[in-house]
């Protein structure tokens, strides 16, 4: 949608021929005052792409363009508190993101450890309700974490892949890289928790290196959680549609995308053909493995879209048309776990790992309703969906009325909202697709990864792919999406003038 806007604005004929029955991609909005999706209203909660950094340029910059506002995700005022002390959370924070002087404005956060239940709102307060030894080795891991991230290029997602550095921390996984440096089983949950939040993956799929990148700062910088939309993130791209009007097609799966001399032509499942100049193709790895290219998709590219899979995530929200109830007992809304009781724990072989991990006060603009998100990632994002329906919303809410320590997260009786991004058949997992370990050092990938245009007048885009700050964010998307464009139109513009 960006790379047809930027199109558009250029002066060129664009046709969107989008796959499912909406706009949006992995952003998605529900209005849970109604139930109903793809709307952008001040009731609705986003069940994919949520938050923006301050940071996020190519983002806010869009936002203030399409006269779309955005506000303080945490829900306190913006203020300006020079004087506020400030205390940065942890490298290994799993927790909502906020600046550090709005962090002095929130109600106190829950953590469930080992040693029972504990409320916190500094830094200070969540360490001290781990074990000693878990902080001190996550503090050892945290350094090991620097010295690998200054030994690889500072060109980020740029760098050419072929140094020492680069070449060693892609030969293992996060959790072979830095499991073993660990010590308790809290610990070990914190680096789980922590790699849930970026890959919805377990650490032992991921490649240390991408993770690495993340943690370099390559990716995005500032408080990730600070802002969300006005009317839920997928206003943005519904408000292109509104724009582009009968340009924008639903229900059009691509199937194949045949490449020649005189442009591209393009065939959806319907059988339907339509024919341009040039084509960018967005979607995950799976999505465009499913495309029929002629001519074929060269081999490194086919290799390593195979190599970069999708996490698995689950957003499963509790709402309560009492408004956020937990305000009132001085609670934030956030809640974070690395241990709990077996019930809400997983089966063996996996007990010592807690079913629900961080969960959010992710109540809409209005703040007529009150809601709270789970993300169930991972390992507990399948077996949590082995459970039945009944089990899920039981558990979930056993799980609320602990943290809060009141009856009421299960007498007020909320109604539920569960989004599985797994079971999307044109997205398959969340929130991006990651890198397995010896892709990104191979120089072929890495050279192939790098390259957007694929076929002659094929461009592909995405935050998956973007080479650049944003990577795997939705300012990724939308910065890859206006650089496609940007290459299209120059590409197109010097063949008018041949």
């Amino acid at each position: 949608m960006a790379a047809a806007y930027q199109l558009r604005k250029r002066g060129l004929t664009v046709r969107v021929l989008e796959a499912t029955d909406h706009v949006g991609g992995r952003t998605r909005n529900i209005d849970v005052a109604t139930g109903k999706m793809d709307v952008g209203t001040d009731d609705v909660i986003e069940i994919g792409g949520t938050w923006l950094s301050p940071d996020h340029s190519a983002a806010l910059d869009l936002c203030r363009e399409l006269d779309i506002e955005v506000y303080n995700a945490s829900f306190v005022p913006d203020l300006d508190m020079p004087s506020a002390p400030k205390e940065d959370m942890p490298w290994w924070y799993w927790g909502s993101d906020y600046p550090a002087e709005q962090r002095q404005l929130l109600k106190q956060s829950v953590v469930h450890t080992s040693s029972g239940r504990h409320l916190y709102t500094t830094a200070s307060e969540l360490k001290a309700a781990l074990p000693s030894r878990s902080i001190t080795s996550l503090q050892r891991v945290g350094d090991f974490i620097d010295g690998k991230a200054a030994g690889i290029s500072d060109r980020c997602w740029t760098a050419n892949g072929t140094s020492s550095a680069w070449r060693e921390a892609d030969r293992d996984t996060t959790w072979g890289a830095l499991g073993g440096k660990l010590e308790g089983k809290d610990a070990e949950q914190v680096l789980r928790n922590c790699i849930h939040e970026k890959n919805a993956q377990e650490p032992e799929a991921v490649s240390f290196l991408y993770n690495l990148l993340s943690f370099k700062g390559c990716n995005s910088k500032g408080a990730d959680s600070q802002y969300r939309v006005r009317g839920g993130t997928q206003a943005i791209p519904l408000r292109i549609a509104a724009k582009l009007g009968d340009s924008v097609l639903l229900g059009q799966e691509v199937t194949s995308v045949k490449s020649d001399r005189e442009g591209v032509e393009v065939r959806v499942r319907s059988g339907k053909s339509f024919r341009a100049r040039a084509a960018i193709l967005t979607g995950p790895p799976s999505a465009i493995l499913g495309i029929s290219f002629d001519p074929p998709l060269g081999g490194a590219d086919a290799q390593w879209l195979q190599r970069m899979p999708m996490g698995t995530s689950l957003k499963l929200a509790a709402v309560y048309k009492e408004g956020p109830w937990w305000r009132e007992l001085g609670l934030q809304g956030e809640i974070l776990s690395t241990s709990l009781p077996p019930k809400l724990s997983l089966p063996a072989p996996d007990t010592d790992l807690p079913l629900f991990v961080q969960c959010m006060d992710h109540s809409p603009y209005s703040r007529r309703l009150g809601v709270i998100v789970c993300f169930v990632e991972g390992r507990q994002n399948l077996h949590f969906l082995q459970m039945s329906q009944n089990e899920q919303q039981e558990r979930f809410l056993e799980f609320l009325a602990m943290s809060f320590n009141s009856s009421k997260a299960k007498t007020l009786r909320p109604s539920f909202v569960t989004h599985n991004w797994a079971d999307q058949p044109f997205a398959r997992g969340a929130y991006t697709g990651f890198f397995t370990p010896g892709v990104m050092s191979v120089p072929a990938f890495w050279t192939a990864f790098q390259n957007m245009e694929k076929l002659p007048n094929v461009f592909l885009a995405g935050s998956d792919y973007h080479i650049g700050f944003g990577n795997g964010y939705i300012e990724g998307a939308l910065r890859d999406g206006e650089g496609a464009a940007h290459r299209a139109a120059e590409r197109l513009q010097r063949a008018m003038h041949v």
